[in-house]
Formats: structure tokens, C-alpha cells, sequence
């Protein structure tokens, strides 16, 4: 694993250390890179030792700098191992809707928690094992947003086509204490997750607030491509539920 550098700002440590666009990092202080979240955090000391690939061969650079000090390099993608993708199969997944014929990045089916921390993208945490649970403690990635969809077991492995899902009030319950916050979403399936159902995702999801901050509720969207068997929510019923939604 490495992170291919794609620019080098002008002025900045490693523009005089003469690193370039294509050389790769390897390691910071002997850790290697995963991503550009690895890169941040063990790139935060003053003194820094950075394994290179420059030209062709690794060199070890020693660097000391000022606390805060940039080293200035930009990478060509934020995970260096590739992206992790989703292990569920939600009758209402958004690629199931997706026109033939887009740029070939709307196709990947992402859940990687990296870039739930980066960007705000929305995951299942269906796909975590206990190493990255060992980083999410050491590096405390927060706040991670969550597509909970339903707080009960049975019916979120029912909701994500994933009979193995483990069960989320447990991870949120981990996440609380080791002190990452958590944004969480409900994607709301006519007849499935609504109802009662959905009274006790929402009670119980508040139930752990100050570490869950937030719930989106958001009806489940089809397009005419989707090839799923259900259906939207109607005019009247979509009116019912932000009543109740509002009370809460």
C-alpha cells in the first residue's frame, strides 16, 4: 500500500525535499499508509521519518518541522488500498435505480467507513472486522454516518438482503464508548421499516444521544430503472408521516 502522490505545493517541505507527482509514500514513523486519514495522523508529530518510493527507490527521508507545518502533498485517491465495498443486498439499493450508460464510478457499490469520516457518506458498518475497530479506538474517526434503517436485528438483516449483518445497536453502543459520535439515516420502505417499527428505531436511537446527534428519516426513491418489487410512498402517507415524524 501507498499513496501515489498527485501534486506537490510549491514552497512546502517536500517541494525541498524535491518529491514529485508519482513518487509514493510508503510509511510515516514505521507506519504504513492505508489511506490518507494514516497519512494525516501519523504525519502530526514535529519529528517525522518518510519512507519514499522517489524514482524508483525508497528513501527514507528524517524531517523536522514546526507543529501544524503542512508537509504539502496531495494525493491521487484518499484510500490507498482501494475502496470497500458493500457486502448487503438492500432491495432498495440506489444502484438497482441506476440508469445504464454514467461515468463508471457511480456504479461502485461503496460502505467504507474512510470515507464516511471524510465525507459524510453514509455506511452500514456490515463489513468492519476487529482491526478496523482497533483503529476506529486509536484514531477516533468521528462522527461516522450510519444507514441504520431499523434498530431491530432481524428486521435491518431483512432491510439489507444480509442475513449476517451484526446487530447495529451494538456497534453504536461501541462507537459511543470510545467516544465517536454518530449521524444516523432510516430509509423508510413502505409496510416494512415504517410504523411501529420505525417508533422503535427512533426511540431507540435517541435513547443514545449524545452519541447518535442526529436521525435522517427519508422515504425510500425509485426510479424507473429500479428492478426491485416495492413502492413509493404515497401523496397522503407521506403527510401522515411527517406528522408523527414532527412530534418526535
Amino acid at each position: 500500500m501507498s499513496g501515489v502522490i498527485a501534486e506537490v505545493k510549491p514552497g512546502s517541505i517536500a517541494a525541498e525535499l524535491g518529491l514529485r507527482a508519482g513518487d509514493e509514500v510508503l510509511a510515516i514513523n514505521g507506519r504504513p499508509l492505508r489511506d490518507v486519514i494514516d497519512y494525516q495522523f501519523y504525519s502530526a508529530e514535529e519529528t517525522l521519518e518518510v519512507l519514499v518510493r522517489h524514482q524508483g527507490e525508497e528513501v527514507l527521508f528524517e524531517i523536522e518541522r514546526d507543529y501544524g507545518e503542512d508537509l504539502g502533498l496531495e494525493f491521487t485517491a484518499h484510500t490507498f488500498d482501494g475502496i470497500r465495498t458493500c457486502d448487503n443486498h438492500c432491495p432498495f439499493c440506489y444502484l438497482k435505480g441506476m440508469p445504464p450508460g454514467l461515468r463508471s464510478s457511480l456504479y461502485i457499490p461503496d460502505d467504507d467507513y474512510r470515507l464516511s469520516f471524510l465525507f459524510g457518506n453514509f455506511v452500514t458498518l456490515t463489513n468492519l472486522d476487529e482491526k478496523d475497530w482497533q483503529r476506529l479506538a486509536e484514531q477516533r474517526l468521528s462522527p461516522l454516518y450510519i444507514s441504520v434503517h431499523a434498530t431491530d436485528a432481524a428486521l435491518r438483516r431483512r432491510l439489507l438482503g444480509n442475513a449476517s449483518a451484526p446487530d447495529v445497536l451494538e456497534q453504536l453502543r461501541r462507537l459511543r464508548d470510545l467516544g465517536i459520535q454518530v449521524h444516523a439515516q432510516i430509509v423508510l420502505v413502505p409496510g416494512i421499516n415504517d410504523g411501529a417499527a420505525l417508533e422503535r428505531s427512533v426511540t431507540d436511537l435517541a435513547s443514545l444521544y449524545p452519541a447518535v446527534q442526529s436521525i435522517a428519516v427519508v422515504p425510500v426513491g425509485l426510479t424507473r430503472y429500479h428492478r426491485g418489487r416495492m413502492r413509493l410512498y404515497t401523496a397522503a402517507e407521506a403527510r401522515d408521516m411527517l406528522v408523527r415524524i414532527a412530534s418526535w
